[in-house]
């Protein structure tokens, strides 16, 4: 079994009913694989929703936080966010803040990333799938 972190860009794709990460998904919880939407992800999601006035999608997103594992910020997490952010910045290579946090969550949780921004997340030491490409 695997353990999964969504990217707010998968979540998206998800409560638009994108086929590809939809069906991901629905193959993750059929085979029991632990599928986390991180604190991170629900507010980027409903922050967006909230100011489009996009009631359905709000509805689509609770329905998906109901069926996924809740992850939480730790205080670690920050620690180590924070700890990242500095050498980034000091190598000239500055991440967001939420790409990080969820990278470190991922990392915590020794859990696969699930984004369709790969780019974004390279050199964190953290193990990426992409659901929006064609299973392999």
């Amino acid at each position: 079994m695997n353990t999964y972190l969504l990217d707010t860009n998968i979540v998206s794709g998800i409560i638009r009913k994108e086929l590809a990460p939809a069906q991901r998904l629905r193959a993750a919880i059929v085979a029991e694989d632990t599928v986390y939407l991180s604190a991170v992800v629900y507010y980027e999601c409903k922050r967006g929703l909230l100011k489009r006035d996009a009631n359905k999608q709000m509805d689509a997103l609770e329905h998906v936080s109901e069926e996924l594992a809740w992850g939480d910020v730790l205080r670690k997490d920050w620690e180590d966010a924070a700890q990242s952010w500095a050498n980034r910045f000091n190598a000239g290579a500055p991440i967001e803040d939420a790409d990080l946090l969820i990278a470190v969550q991922a990392k915590r949780l020794n859990a696969i990333l699930v984004t369709d921004n790969e780019k974004d997340f390279d050199g964190l030491g953290i193990s990426i799938e992409n659901w929006r490409k064609a299973a392999e």
